[in-house]
């Protein structure tokens, strides 16, 4: 317990400045406060509206707590919306996979360090570092499939107390069978309850897959009445009160048009078959290699067997062909299949942890971050020095004083892997880049002005006051998003055709910059006007007369 709470401390710590000095991106996070402030001021808090349009695209969990956050803060808290939404429910997926996998990690040489160096992996994967620092429903629900999973592998487990609890007697195995027999569509419950679809199919889909592939059909022991009752009656209470506040077209919206009709054929976010696939390779770094490696050696020399290995290989392959035969597809979708990748492949660290090659995937790893600290520092020079007006995000240090710690850790990493010592080769490499994460974000308040629109929206609303100005936008899908910054003043974007635009007079006209400028028509017309840049890819023009 001490050793996993001092990784989350440590993690914690590092991310901390960002949590606290980053700002809200323009595509979802202001949309998600924005219907949170509509479900406080109208008292909607089943059926969600974002300016006046249902938004059933997703359940009400998350708003639920972005509203008791708000209530406990007096506004909106970056901070705690991202602890309490995304870091903490990250923490407790490392934790229920860290127990989990414990004792089969412990090594005689090396003690707990394959768990320490497995919760590290996981960690500090691209994808669920994004996760964890950004506000988005798939990190909660990710945390449920994973208690759900953890809850079956011990009813599953627990033969004993399945037979007590069938001949109705009280011993502490029948008990802990009973209340994991209500724990296991609880949670269930509470995955479809933070996101929808895909926290029901992906549990239900992975304990199928998995008793099949153990050649035992006793899916009804598991997946039972009593399993359908405790779900139904949840989801049954949780659509009537959607019926009750938002009416039948609402609920028919939340049922169908954002599931069934989203996932056969998609009207947002459609890709090929083939997406997670080729986006894999960013999204598992930089651990992408060597969690294939490690996969493919446990299989082939079967030391993926026995339950906990194989409900863990199973759950990654069924939530990956599942989420691919989807039409709806972005990467953030895939954050549920990846602790079950990552922990698939720690499983097999023990057993290969000196072979050749796994410790030339993780010293390509530790290769490639001195790779990354010297081009950066050199690129930073050269462009400070023959293109000083090129825009390079402005730090609080050098670039090579913010990248040191990635130096630092593969030179760690590398004299690990000669010592012999390839857990602690992966954590220092984990650890070097949430070292450089914390000296990254002490720029946060520069960097915003690159990736949020914040300073921009300021700085438009003053405009806007000062001249009397109305505010619009063309081709911008993110722009009603953008009222958050205005709605305190009565002030709103209208959006506009590309055909209203050019009799516009006394406007503030905010644009996709590189998109709007590829027009013609639009870049003459933005021609000789002041333009300025919001950041995350939006501008606004200023148009006088």
């Amino acid at each position: 317990m001490k050793r996993r709470a001092l990784i989350f401390l440590f993690v914690f710590a590092m991310l901390l400045p960002l949590m606290i000095m980053r700002e809200y991106t323009a595509a979802n996070e202001l949309r998600y406060l924005n219907i949170v402030d509509n479900a406080i001021e109208s008292g909607h808090f089943f059926a969600f509206y974002d300016h006046g349009i249902p938004y059933a695209d997703k359940p009400p969990l998350y708003f639920w707590v972005a509203m008791v956050l708000k209530k406990v803060a007096g506004c909106h808290s970056m901070f705690l919306l991202t602890f309490v939404l995304s870091l903490l429910p990250a923490f407790v997926i490392c934790w229920i996979m860290d127990r989990w996998t414990e004792e089969k990690l412990k090594c005689a040489v090396h003690g707990c360090a394959y768990s320490t160096a497995s919760t590290f992996m996981l960690l500090s994967s691209m994808l669920f570092v994004i996760g964890a620092i950004f506000m988005r429903m798939d990190m909660l629900m990710t945390m449920f499939i994973v208690l759900s999973l953890y809850t079956f592998a011990k009813m599953y487990s627990n033969k004993k107390g399945a037979r007590e609890a069938k001949m109705r007697e009280r011993t502490h195995e029948a008990r802990q069978f009973k209340r994991d027999r209500l724990l296991l569509p609880l949670f269930v419950f509470l995955a479809i309850f933070s996101k929808g679809a895909v926290g029901f199919l992906a549990p239900v889909l992975c304990i199928i897959v998995f008793l099949i592939s153990d050649r035992d059909f006793r899916i009804w022991k598991y997946l039972g009445w009593r399993f359908w009752t405790v779900l139904i009656l949840l989801c049954a209470a949780w659509w009537g009160m959607v019926y009750l506040d938002g009416g039948k077209e609402y609920l028919n919206n939340l049922l169908f048009h954002q599931t069934i009709d989203r996932g056969v054929n998609s009207f947002h976010h459609k890709k090929s078959i083939a997406f997670y696939l080729l986006s894999y390779w960013w999204i598992a770094a930089p651990w992408c290699l060597l969690n294939i490696v490690l996969i493919i050696k446990g299989f082939t020399h079967r030391y993926i067997s026995g339950t906990r290995a194989k409900l863990i290989a199973c759950t990654f392959i069924t939530i990956f062909v599942m989420l691919s035969l989807v039409s709806s597809k972005i990467a953030i979708y895939l954050l549920p299949a990846l602790p079950f990748i990552v922990y698939s492949a720690a499983l097999t660290l023990p057993y290969f942890g000196e072979d050749k090659l796994v410790k030339a995937m993780i010293g390509l790893v530790a290769v490639i971050l001195l790779i990354l600290f010297v081009s950066s520092t050199f690129t930073s020079i050269l462009v400070a020095k023959f293109a000083p007006s090129a825009t390079l995000p402005k730090l609080w240090a050098p670039y090579w004083v913010v990248l040191l710690p990635i130096m630092i850790g593969g030179i760690v990493s590398l004299m690990a892997l000669k010592a012999k010592r390839t857990p602690c080769a992966i954590s220092a490499i984990a650890a070097s880049i949430f070292v450089t994460i914390f000296l990254g974000s002490l720029s946060m308040k520069s960097l915003n002005r690159m990736l949020t629109p914040k300073e921009g929206c300021v700085t438009a609303l003053n405009l806007a006051k000062e001249k009397g100005y109305q505010l619009a936008s063309y081709d911008l899908s993110v722009a009603s998003n953008l009222d958050y910054y205005f709605k305190n003043d009565s002030l709103s974007i209208k959006r506009l055709e590309k055909e209203d635009v050019f009799p516009l007079k006394h406007t503030i006209l905010f644009l996709r910059e590189k998109r709007a400028m590829k027009d013609t028509d639009i870049k003459n017309f933005a021609e000789g006007r002041e333009k300025v840049s919001t950041g995350d890819g939006i501008c606004f023009i200023i148009i006088d007369d």
